[in-house]
């Protein structure tokens, strides 16, 4: 029942400060002393302090600092054949910035030669295990922000990364990445364990979700092959969730990490923020979040009744987004955000935490856990 198509992707916006970026930078990668030289030369003036802030799976974060007190974040990008986030983030804040939106990072300058933004520096502490009731209330209001926007000022031209408009859409972007991940041929141990993850775990599980989906489709009247309207679909950063917030001291949640921004189905920016292995939410604050946004979206009728198909399709999309160290491009770009671990240590991480993920969706699949 698993159904091939290529995978769906993201496109990019305008960068402030032009140059012609190369199609893949995974290794080879600047030094912080020319980070710091590029980042003077965008902020204009001497920086008396550099120093790495943070890294994520797709590029590396420093904080400058100039003599007048001024801190600044300096974003270097990881950028692929399939994407460039440099230009899509900071299209994206440009853009929100200009329609009002707050609770982000204001873009400042960029660099694309060099695959580099400065943006403001956000003081404050990750929000982590801690999410009181005011933080997801901010995460609700922050989508709720997005939606009005979606609907007054339709200008955002591209799609979010890989977005999905029909369910079988999900469908097909998540049998691109089975295949690939089946298509692994090395013989060690942990390609070994997942090859048996693979054919007795996941894609059973996926064969029975995607005949759930179809039937239960069908029961609600929806159709797995027709994408939602145009004016249902919401501008989305396509990575949303605490795991990318930060809380100032004044307890003002800042959102960031727009390098996959753009329009997309409401029920999948739903069921990531409930999915994404970093967020750490228990059920009552799970459910909060999906009945505040199915009943105050414009659509959030329309959306509650394909949010339980939809969570479970991209429950297992997570999974294969789990395993994608086992591909050498992906754990490539594990490398360039600094991760110097042993190879064995980071794919048999990676493979346990899909076996979990698959175990508890296996579970649950056929009552949606987040419902009324």
């Amino acid at each position: 029942m698993r159904r091939t198509a290529p995978l769906h992707k993201g496109s990019t916006g305008l960068c402030s400060i032009h140059g012609n970026p190369s199609k893949t930078i995974l290794q080879g990668h600047a030094g912080m002393d020319n980070c710091k030289k590029w980042a003077e030369a965008l902020i204009g003036k001497p920086i008396v302090a550099f120093d790495r802030a943070a890294a994520g799976r797709n590029s590396r974060v420093f904080r400058a600092r100039t003599a007048d007190g001024a801190a600044y974040a300096l974003k270097q990008y990881l950028v692929t054949p399939e994407r460039n986030g440099l230009e899509t983030e900071f299209s994206a804040l440009q853009f929100l910035h200009t329609n009002g939106i707050g609770k982000i990072p204001r873009a400042i300058a960029c660099d694309r030669t060099h695959h580099l933004a400065v943006y403001d520096f956000i003081e404050g502490a990750p929000v982590g295990d801690a999410v009181a009731p005011n933080d997801l209330d901010a995460a609700v209001e922050f989508v709720l922000v997005l939606d009005r926007l979606s609907q007054s000022n339709p200008a955002w031209k591209t799609n979010a990364a890989e977005a999905c408009f029909a369910l079988n859409d999900a469908i097909e972007n998540i049998n691109a990445r089975l295949r690939r991940l089946t298509s692994l041929r090395e013989d060690s141990p942990p390609f070994c364990e997942l090859r048996a993850f693979l054919e007795t775990d996941l894609l059973p599980l996926f064969d029975g979700i995607v005949q759930w989906a179809t039937e239960s489709a069908a029961r609600e009247g929806l159709s797995m092959n027709s994408p939602i309207e145009t004016s249902e679909r919401i501008l989305s950063p396509s990575d949303f969730g605490f795991h990318n917030a930060l809380r100032r001291t004044d307890g003002e949640i800042v959102f960031f990490d727009f390098e996959f921004f753009g329009w997309d189905d409401p029920a999948k920016l739903i069921s990531d923020f409930l999915l994404h292995p970093g967020m750490s939410l228990d059920d009552d604050r799970r459910k909060r979040f999906v009945k505040r946004l199915c009943s105050e979206l414009r659509n959030g009728h329309s959306v509650a009744k394909r949010l339980p198909m939809a969570y479970s399709l991209f429950a297992v999309k997570w999974c294969a987004i789990l395993l994608n160290e086992f591909i050498p491009e992906h754990l490539a770009r594990r490398r360039f955000a600094g991760d110097s671990r042993d190879e064995k240590a980071i794919l048999s991480g990676q493979l346990d935490k899909a076996r979990r993920m698959a175990g508890q969706i296996a579970n649950t699949y056929r009552d949606f856990p987040y419902g009324d």
